[in-house]
C-alpha cells in the first residue's frame, strides 16, 4: 500500500467492496470492452449491471449467481478480518 496515503485512505482501500464487472473481469467472464459497454449503457439506462448482462446473453443466470455469490464471500471476509483486527486490537488496549 503506498505510503502517502490519508489513513482514511487506506481504510477505504481495506473495505471497498468489489464491484461485479470487476469480480467478471478477474474470472475472465468478461472482457475489459465488455465491461466498458456495460457501463456506459448503465450509465445512461440505470439497470443494475447483472440486468444488462442476462439481457445480452453473455452470462446465464446461472453463472451470474455463482460470480455474487463469490462477491458477497469476499465482502464478508473482509468484514471478518477487519472484526477479527479490532477485537485484537481493542483486548490489547485494555491489558
Amino acid at each position: 500500500m503506498p505510503e502517502n496515503l490519508s489513513e482514511d485512505q487506506k481504510w477505504e482501500l481495506l473495505t471497498r467492496s468489489e464491484k461485479l464487472g470487476e469480480v467478471l473481469l478477474k474470472q475472465g467472464k468478461l472482457t475489459l470492452g465488455q465491461l466498458e459497454e456495460l457501463i456506459k449503457e448503465q450509465e445512461r439506462t440505470e439497470s443494475p449491471i447483472g440486468e444488462l448482462i442476462l439481457s445480452k446473453g453473455w452470462m446465464t443466470r446461472q453463472e451470474l449467481l455463482a460470480a455474487l455469490d463469490l462477491q458477497h464471500k469476499t465482502d464478508q471476509a473482509i468484514i471478518d478480518s477487519l472484526t477479527e483486527m479490532i477485537q485484537r486490537n481493542t483486548s490489547e488496549e485494555n491489558k
